[in-house]
């Protein structure tokens, strides 16, 4: 049974932009709606038993809250910079082409003021997403913003065609989700976690261990590192979890199989 780190109401904490800092509204978590085959009910899919980062963190300065209204209601996910206007998450995050989308730098989104914040103007799916949600594949998307970069801020150091994946690797994973996934809390501040790659879930997707520690709703779109060369690499994309209290296996898409759909969707992004 796998579930979408997106699709249900989750009320989390209070996060809204007003002016100067984000503001109270009520947010839905995000994460990809992956189908459950058997009771064909779609769910979603924090950092549970994670801990919270300093904007001092190497990887932090490479990860954004995003911010989306949708039919009233704010829809928190998280993204990676891949380069200078362009953010990387997953496609499910942007499905019914938000009103608004707001980037925010900062590890605690309560306390990110409005200088720390970029407007979305163009967004991109993965033209597979659509087609195949029933096996999450193609669940990528880039987003554009105008504007620099905040200060201390930079892109993530992306993965190679050449990066292999081995069973029992460790990987870092980040994100702004809930930390319980049974009461829905704990949103809006970055964390990370350590786990380890358990299976090959499909042909674009990779299964981490989550019996003790993963993501959650919220985490949706946020990056998965192995460390190479003391050098942190993003090999993938939160999507979906295989349980509701995210606790058993979390599933990242693959960025290996899409290297050339990204790059090419950048130029796109920037004509």
């Amino acid at each position: 049974m796998n579930l979408f780190l997106k699709s249900r109401r989750v009320y989390l904490s209070e996060i809204l932009m007003s002016g100067a800092l984000i503001s109270t509204l009520a947010f839905i978590s995000c994460g990809k709606p992956h189908l459950d085959k058997q009771s064909s009910n779609i769910e979603i899919g924090s950092i549970v038993n994670g801990k919270n980062v300093t904007i001092k963190n190497e990887n932090a300065q490479s990860i954004v809250g995003l911010v989306m209204e949708q039919n009233g209601s704010k829809i928190l996910c998280t993204g990676s910079i891949i380069e200078s206007g362009i953010i990387l998450t997953a496609a499910h995050c942007i499905e019914g082409n938000p009103q608004s989308l707001q980037i925010v730098f900062g590890v605690k989104l309560l306390k990110t003021k409005s200088a720390n914040t970029r407007q979305a103007d163009k967004m991109i799916q993965h033209p597979n997403w659509g087609q195949h949600l029933p096996t999450g594949e193609g669940d990528l998307a880039l987003i554009h913003f105008k504007g620099n970069l905040p200060i201390g801020y930079h892109p993530a150091n992306l993965a190679t065609p050449g990066l292999k994946l081995k069973l029992g690797q460790k990987t870092l994973m980040m994100g702004y989700g809930v930390t319980d996934g049974d009461t829905e809390s704990g949103s809006g501040e970055l964390r990370e976690t350590n786990s380890t790659i358990i299976n090959r879930h499909s042909s674009t997707e990779i299964l981490s261990d989550g019996q003790k520690s993963g993501v959650c709703f919220g985490d949706s779109g946020g990056p998965a590192f192995v460390k190479i060369n003391d050098r942190f690499i993003q090999w993938g994309v939160a999507s979906s979890v295989t349980n509701r209290s995210c606790n058993e296996a979390s599933i990242h898409t693959e960025l290996m199989k899409y290297l050339p759909w990204i790059h090419n969707s950048i130029i796109k992004l920037k004509q």
